[in-house]
């Protein structure tokens, strides 16, 4: 558990960023133009397009692949999305981060559902990641494609660490300088050709 003292650094740091990671986002939804999913949690999506391509290893290891055998344990009643609302998954970030999130090139990622304790704490467990990541299917409804681990930068070395994060052996990144947070995908329910702990998945889109 957090203390009053780490809850009021995530606020202080929370505040430092909301404005210009609301501009952020007022700016790129003004430009995309991009459909929502037919969903009742999908009401007043926009879409968000701050991050930049990262790589990603074509398939993992075999040992790797075991572990993540128990991350699909953990989240397979999440194909069912009215399990994640009910555990605390939200769409979104404090406003940020609340549409279907897409590169012009290297595919999309999807929107965004967001466990908001476990954002705020600056712990990362593989077995718990802090957000599950959805895209739509032909039919228009939210489908479970991927996890993501995210810890916000400030507060990960405010507990002191110095080096980044690492889970399966994937090192997290900041993919957006803006919000500035560590993350790493797994595509666990989805098959990516670009790799399972791409960012980006060429076989998803935005609608």
């Amino acid at each position: 558990m957090r203390s009053q003292k780490q809850l009021g650094e995530s606020k202080r740091v929370w505040l430092s960023c909301a404005l210009p990671c609301a501009v952020v986002a007022i700016v790129i939804a003004a430009c995309s133009g991009q459909g929502t999913p037919s969903s009742p949690s999908a009401v007043g999506l926009h879409s968000e397009a701050g991050h930049v391509p990262a790589g990603g290893r074509s398939e993992p290891s075999p040992n790797i692949a075991s572990e993540l055998a128990a991350v699909r344990a953990v989240t397979a009643k999440y194909h069912n999305i009215s399990a994640a609302l009910t555990d605390g998954y939200q769409l979104g970030y404090r406003g940020v981060v609340t549409g279907c999130v897409a590169n012009p090139t290297a595919g999309a990622m999807g929107y965004h559902y967001f466990n908001w304790a476990k954002m705020d704490d600056p712990a990362i467990n593989a077995n718990d990641p802090e957000v599950l990541v959805y895209h739509t299917s032909d039919e228009g409804t939210l489908v479970l494609g991927a996890v993501e681990w995210v810890v916000h930068k400030p507060l990960w070395e405010q507990a002191g660490n110095t080096a980044a994060p690492v889970v399966f052996d994937t090192t997290l990144h900041v993919i957006n300088p803006v919000l500035n947070w560590y993350i790493a995908h797994a595509w666990i329910w989805k098959q990516n050709p670009s790799g399972m702990f791409a960012d980006w998945n060429p076989d998803v889109t935005c609608p």
